[in-house]
């Protein structure tokens, strides 16, 4: 089985209480007996319905989430400074919905004004998978996944990203490393050392290693065209190839990796240290 036909089949405590502020309403007074009540309902989890579009098939269907309203993210959005004539990022704060899954969890983020989903991404929790017996089907589907990396630290449970979506790249960014957040985040609440295997689809590599991602070599297992991988880029390690792909584009031009297809990445210690550090100061899941 070559790398596009597992592809192809993959379809598919410390964290600190956050300080929230109340802001006063000066043209409505509570009694004392009633603000304390009030402001504790309002920061209970509740249950919403939104449009969720399956990138796949392109249909929409109406799903049911849980909303925290502690759980706040952050992404950008690009906005035109008609002045300079040039996009600039403005930082936005999405509100984060959860739904539970077999195997993991959908973590949807919605523009707290009208809850209308800008992106998603969905976490598969391979504990979770071996208790529902989902990985016996087929052994190679699952075989990059789930193999122990020792050298890289890469051993054990761990969760992998089944789907990382965008819904409009042209007006928001940023939504890939508040996922990637957002998985070390899980990691933590479950009690599972933060390893992270994923397979990055066609085209999406350079976004991937812009964020800190890095993707294990190709080796003879991955695919039957390994030797004419090697002789096509004259290395089987992705990530030099990527690398000098980058600096070799001019500012602004968007970078081609089309025709290495589907990669296994992994997200190093050293990013994943640097995740947890923001976390401990300033959490997104609670």
């Amino acid at each position: 089985m070559n790398i596009n036909d597992l592809n192809s089949l993959l379809q598919f405590d410390f964290v600190r209480p956050t300080k929230i502020k109340v802001q006063k309403d000066e043209h409505r007074v509570l009694p004392d007996n009633l603000k304390n009540d009030v402001f504790e309902k309002s920061q209970k989890p509740f249950e919403i319905q939104i449009k969720h579009t399956c990138p796949k098939s392109t249909a929409t269907k109406n799903i049911n989430v849980t909303i925290n309203p502690l759980d706040k993210g952050t992404i950008y959005k690009k906005v035109l400074n008609n002045k300079t004539g040039k996009t600039e990022k403005v930082p936005m704060q999405v509100d984060i919905a959860k739904s539970q899954e077999k195997t993991g969890v959908s973590y949807y983020f919605l523009n707290p004004k009208n809850h209308e989903e800008i992106g998603f991404v969905v976490i598969d929790d391979w504990q979770k998978a071996r208790r529902n017996y989902l990985l016996d089907f087929d052994a190679t589907y699952n075989s990059k996944l789930l193999e122990d990396y020792p050298e890289l630290g890469i051993f054990g449970d761990r969760i992998s990203i089944y789907y990382l979506q965008n819904n409009d790249e042209s007006k928001y960014c940023g939504i890939g490393k508040l996922a990637d957040r957002i998985a070390i985040e899980y990691c933590l609440q479950e009690g599972i050392e933060p390893n992270i295997i994923s397979l990055a689809d066609t085209n999406s590599h350079v976004a991937h290693y812009k964020r800190g991602r890095r993707f294990l070599p190709v080796t003879p297992e991955d695919t039957i065209n390994y030797r004419v991988f090697l002789e096509k880029y004259g290395t089987d390690d992705p990530n030099k190839i990527i690398e000098a792909r980058i600096a070799a584009a001019t500012d602004g031009q968007k970078v081609d990796t089309t025709d290495l297809s589907g990669l296994y990445m992994y997200m190093p210690q050293e990013i994943i240290d640097k995740y947890i550090e923001e976390i401990k100061k300033n959490p997104t899941l609670h």
